[in-house]
């Protein structure tokens, strides 16, 4: 009997399979595009222009305006930044017109101020709005004044060791060389570090990314068409199953393994095509990753419509779900460009340990970890699936 349930169960999946096919090619479509530009806006030409920032110095402050050329000349400012003198009121009025990204107002004496130890600090004004731009140029500030921090920190711990063994004298000899040194460090410090490019989408490309991210949206909502099926069965019926001996557990696993066939029959074209292509190379950590994606995602699919009871509620609560913890997974974005707080819990989103197994997957290589991971979801949200089955029967 319980043979004779699962073949039957199958074949009611099977006959979903055409409407499916029809669904998965307009859902292609729609997500491929989707996933092109957001590659194309990652990644795109151009991403950030010249910064132009407005800078008040006072007229009679030639050393601090000195300081702030000098700024300036840095390469790595220099690369972004175009430095404007002009007083206050004209680079207030430039930024709030939008043709500042930022302004500087240097306070008189500033650079007497650090070597007296005061620390009057330079005051940044950045428009309501700051966009692209003006995040960078803050970030460059925040560099600027970490740097002076720290040569202020070893001029100090310099002048406490002089004075605590008494050489007092020699003070004034010693700043001059830490000055010095630390001038000499940041205006060459590009040439303190090894240029390595690195790439937000970790150890796939950027195009292997998206096509991952894609393919995992696609398992979650390409089985939308088969609503009916991914319900769970009538009051009537339960009790006729259970009297045949057929228990939530045998229910909720045909279905399952039911919508998993589907999947992999929908799917598995995509995934030959891209192999064929020559975009992914065809291997046994491929295949079973993909067959692990595929059983994942019928898993959670089938839960949502369980708990839901309806049509409805299980359409709107795949859709939501499936967007919000895609993009706190980092399907959208990359986790490298969310908040920190975010990416604390990236890695319990079902998106993102389907898209670690397909990324080692599509490299060729095993990830047990992530495939275990897995694992662990498909009997959680499958035991849950049977309590809410036996519940309701």
């Amino acid at each position: 009997m319980s043979r004779t349930y699962l073949i039957l169960e199958i074949k009611r999946a099977l006959r979903r399979l055409p409407l499916v096919l029809a669904g998965a090619l307009l859902l292609f479509i729609l997500i491929g595009a989707g996933a092109f530009l957001a590659s194309r806006m990652l990644y795109g030409e151009g991403a950030v222009g010249r910064i132009r920032v407005g800078v008040s110095v006072p007229e009679d402050d030639a050393l601090g305006r000195q300081v702030v050329e000098m700024l300036g000349s840095i390469d790595s400012v220099k690369s972004v930044c175009d430095f404007e003198y002009m007083d206050l009121e004209k680079c207030l009025d430039e930024l709030g017109n939008g043709g500042l990204f930022a302004a500087l107002e240097v306070p008189r004496d500033f650079v007497r101020d650090i070597i007296t130890g005061k620390n009057t600090p330079v005051i940044v004004w950045l428009p309501a709005g700051a966009g692209l731009e003006g995040r960078l140029f803050a970030a460059l500030a925040d560099a600027g004044s970490r740097t002076l921090g720290a040569s202020q920190a070893g001029i100090y711990a310099g002048n406490e060791m002089y004075a605590a063994e008494g050489a007092l004298d020699e003070i004034p000899a010693l700043e001059a060389d830490l000055n010095r040194y630390y001038l000499d460090f940041s205006l060459d410090r590009l040439n303190y570090f090894r240029h390595l490019e690195v790439d937000g989408t970790g150890e796939v490309d950027t195009a292997r990314f998206y096509m991952i991210s894609a393919f995992v949206l696609f398992l979650f909502l390409a089985p939308v068409p088969a609503g009916e099926y991914l319900l769970s069965h009538p009051p009537v019926m339960k009790n006729r199953l259970s009297c045949a001996g057929i228990g939530a557990g045998l229910r909720v696993s045909a279905r399952i393994l039911g919508l998993f066939l589907v999947l992999a029959a929908v799917s598995v074209l995509p995934v030959a095509a891209v192999c064929a292509a020559g975009l992914i190379k065809a291997s046994a950590p491929l295949w079973a990753g993909w067959l692990m994606a595929c059983l994942a995602a019928s898993a959670l699919v089938i839960f949502f419509y369980s708990f839901s009871q309806n049509l409805l509620g299980g359409l709107l609560l795949l859709v939501f779900f499936t967007a919000a913890q895609h993009f706190l997974a980092g399907g959208f974005l990359p986790q490298v460009f969310l908040p920190s707080s975010v990416r604390a819990i990236s890695g319990f989103m079902p998106s993102s340990v389907l898209m670690e197994i397909m990324k080692s997957a599509v490299l060729g290589q095993w990830n047990l970890p992530a495939a275990a991971r897995a694992v662990g979801m498909i009997l959680a949200v499958s035991g849950v699936g049977v309590l809410l089955e036996r519940r309701r029967s």
